[in-house]
């Protein structure tokens, strides 16, 4: 029985460098709220950043360089699992439950808005609210709507996404187009006939009056781009 007394006596004492060595939840911590500040620096509105103390495995390991990822597919957005994994002397990964908040103003329609329209500064209004849990695609800005053409019907105070507007149509199909190639110190015109509708921005076929069917940028002017 003295024999097995000492043993456990040794053993347990073996045990009380590693519990003292074991990592901090604090360090583990800091680094996850760290890490979310990178990931939402530049975010239109005011961030806030809650990391609940985790609860590690007993006597994980200590590490001086500490990982934090996220999952494939998941953003520093509402609630987040944030991924640390140990890349020095130990070798371990867990997750560290965590939530994101920013507060922010967004855009609501003004009035009630029809399909086809083109928005202008009086169809919008700004409120405030938590972004993260307002959805995805959501306008925060007047100068992603102002100019942009409603694709379908939205009640008035209806929050405005990205979903909702596009660019107005700028080249319509079956009509004659200028065709522009820019190049370093020149600048070539020829004429054409639309082979599609263009919004700002979209890439347009178009058939020359040779026969020739080329491809080029819609500009706001409603003119082709090429760049050789």
């Amino acid at each position: 029985m003295r024999q097995i007394a000492a043993r456990l006596i040794l053993f347990a004492t073996a045990l009380l460098p590693l519990a003292a060595a074991a990592q901090s939840a604090d360090t583990v911590r800091a680094v996850v709220r760290e890490f979310l500040r990178g990931q939402t620096a530049g975010q239109p509105g005011e961030v806030s950043i809650d990391v609940p103390p985790p609860t590690l495995p007993r006597h994980l390991a200590p590490c001086n360089q500490l990982e934090p990822w996220l999952p494939t597919g998941a953003r520093a957005w509402g609630r987040v699992r944030v991924g640390v994994r140990c890349v020095d002397q130990a070798n371990w990964a867990l997750y560290v439950q965590a939530e994101v908040k920013v507060v922010g103003d967004y855009l609501v329609s003004a009035r009630a808005l029809r399909p086809g329209e083109i928005l202008a500064a009086a169809d919008l209004d700004q409120r405030r609210g938590d972004l993260t849990t307002m959805g995805r695609h959501l306008l925060t800005d007047p100068a992603q709507a102002i100019g942009h053409q409603m694709r379908f019907a939205v009640a008035r105070g209806q929050a405005l996404r990205a979903t909702m507007v596009a660019q107005p149509i700028v080249i319509q199909s079956g009509r004659p187009v200028k065709v522009i190639v820019q190049g370093t110190g020149f600048q070539v015109a020829n004429e054409g006939v639309a082979l599609g509708n263009a919004r700002l921005g979209d890439t347009v076929r178009v058939r020359l009056a040779s026969g020739r069917v080329v491809s080029g940028e819609a500009s706001e002017n409603g003119e082709v781009r090429i760049e050789p």
